[in-house]
């Protein structure tokens, strides 16, 4: 007896494709439809997100993943199919998600035969679109998706322009800046305030927490593969410092994001107070002997850091102690990026109220209880001083070598996504490749 196959939804993919002078490209069939649509496609068996959009893109309108970057992607919307469709098929209908890719050209070249679907394409400055060019149940989800990717809501039929051709660079500077890690970059050598990063933003995913999973999952299967391509090259080394507040989510952060991958490669310290051993030597000697070797990454939950923020607010030492280790760290991180490792510097962000909410929990919650010191309340008290001391340590140590970011903490889903995105980005940029093969198939010779 055959067994009836549950419902599901179809994956699917989708890419606005964005070129370098702010025009997006957009195609539609020989056949003389009104309406026009981007590449898309569903998504094989074994394929990631980003593998499938990637493919598309190159089977329809023929642009390799050279020619462009991906910038950010929207997911979690849903197209049902017609019931009399699901009468011979599981499928309940499709899954969609959006992906923003940015050319590294103007306008690049195309092969428009390729694809029935593309035989016209045509580059739209982005402020002439409008809803109106597209089939009328894909709107909705167009204007929530252009919302999301351009800050703007895409213009009715017929609406005047919003902006003029020569605007068209600037509205991209301004898109790169807002949907990559660059808006929560500490820029170096410039003054910083810590209060202009909100601990609630999301603005770099429309979804909620359902939705986020699949963009988390994406971003998840993609960093375990470049992780395991960098421990197997064995070049170059990832350094990671995690800093935060009390409750601010390190260890729910190391967790969600750092699970899963080769365990081989990767190494988690948690620094707490020094040793006596570890006093009778300089601040960063038992820092030092924990960094990571080459295929490595290390996760420092906490760090050297602390070394100057709880001993300048808690005032543990002169203050020409904690003032003079600026200098030492940054010394440091230069010597350890000048040597190979890649540093990404982590501020969790969140603010008291949540901060507040998250320790009221843990009171409630028997198996968290063992993680509450008394200290962990009394600083709450301490909060404006230990802002100030945020501020001050990422405004002096955030360097090109050694950069920081300021990652919005009040949202788990999002924090864990955001995080993993930049693992994801740092790891595209080294571009780990597997070893060549000490020996081929054909040469393995396997005894009966």
């Amino acid at each position: 007896m055959k067994k009836n196959l549950p419902f599901l939804w179809r994956k699917n993919t989708a890419a606005l494709i964005l070129d370098s002078g702010g025009n997006i490209l957009l195609g539609k069939g020989k056949n003389h439809s009104p309406h026009w649509h981007c590449p898309q496609g569903g998504v094989e068996y074994g394929e990631t997100l980003e593998e499938a959009v990637r493919r598309e893109v190159w089977e329809e309108v023929g642009l390799p993943s050279s020619a462009y970057r991906i910038v950010t992607l929207y997911g979690g919307f849903r197209y049902p199919y017609p019931p009399e469709n699901r009468k011979s098929s599981q499928w309940l209908g499709q899954e969609q998600t959006y992906f923003l890719l940015i050319c590294n050209k103007i306008k690049p070249k195309t092969n428009l035969s390729r694809s029935r679907e593309f035989g016209v394409t045509r580059w739209f400055p982005l402020s002439k679109v409008h809803l109106g060019m597209f089939a009328p149940f894909k709107q909705a989800v167009l204007s929530q998706v252009f919302d999301s990717f351009f800050s703007s809501h895409l213009r009715r039929p017929r609406a005047k322009s919003l902006s003029r051709p020569a605007d068209h660079k600037i509205v991209l500077s301004h898109i790169e800046h807002n949907l990559t890690m660059n808006r929560y970059l500490v820029t170096p050598d410039k003054k910083l305030k810590l209060r202009d990063y909100a601990p609630d933003d999301k603005s770099l995913f429309a979804g909620g927490k359902e939705e986020s999973l699949v963009a988390f999952d994406t971003f998840k299967e993609e960093f375990q593969m470049l992780q395991k391509k960098l421990f197997a090259e064995a070049k170059r080394r990832i350094l990671v410092v995690i800093q935060g507040m009390d409750a601010s989510g390190k260890d729910g952060c190391v967790r969600s994001v750092f699970s899963g991958l080769d365990p081989q490669g990767i190494q988690v310290v948690a620094f707490k107070r020094p040793t006596p051993e570890e006093l009778a030597h300089d601040f960063l000697w038992r820092v030092h002997r924990d960094v990571p070797g080459n295929g490595r990454i290390t996760i420092f939950n906490r760090s050297h850091y602390e070394d100057i923020i709880a001993v300048r607010v808690r005032k543990l030492f002169a203050d020409e102690v904690w003032k003079r280790r600026y200098r030492h760290i940054v010394d440091f991180e230069t010597m350890l990026a000048e040597e190979g490792t890649t540093i990404i510097k982590l501020l969790l962000n969140i603010s008291k109220e949540e901060q507040k909410r998250r320790l009221q929990s843990r009171l409630g919650e028997p198996e968290k209880l063992w993680k509450l010191e008394a200290s962990d309340f009394t600083d709450r008290a301490l909060w404006d001083t230990y802002q100030n001391a945020y501020q001050d340590v990422m405004e002096k140590t955030s360097t090109k070598e050694a950069p920081w970011y300021i990652i919005p903490g009040d949202r788990k889903w999002y924090r864990n996504l955001v995080v993993v995105r930049l693992m994801v980005e740092k790891l595209r940029a080294l571009n780990p490749q597997f070893p060549a093969p000490k020996i081929t198939p054909e040469e393995a010779v396997l005894e009966e």
